[in-house]
């Protein structure tokens, strides 16, 4: 009985490590395409505001 609680309970925290691990990759890959976005962005704006007052 003593090595079926072991089993479930590592089987039960490896699939919640494994879970969050996912998740917490996935959000970093949502921020950092994001983040990469807002950049992009950003640069765009000030490119084009620098063109407007050059000319």
């Amino acid at each position: 009985m003593t090595i079926l609680s072991q089993l479930f309970w590592g089987v039960t925290i490896g699939a919640l490590s494994a879970a969050f691990e996912t998740l917490a990759k996935g959000a970093l890959v949502i921020g950092g395409l994001g983040g990469a976005g807002w950049y992009g962005l950003q640069w765009r704006r000030n490119r084009q505001k620098r063109d407007r007052d050059d000319a």
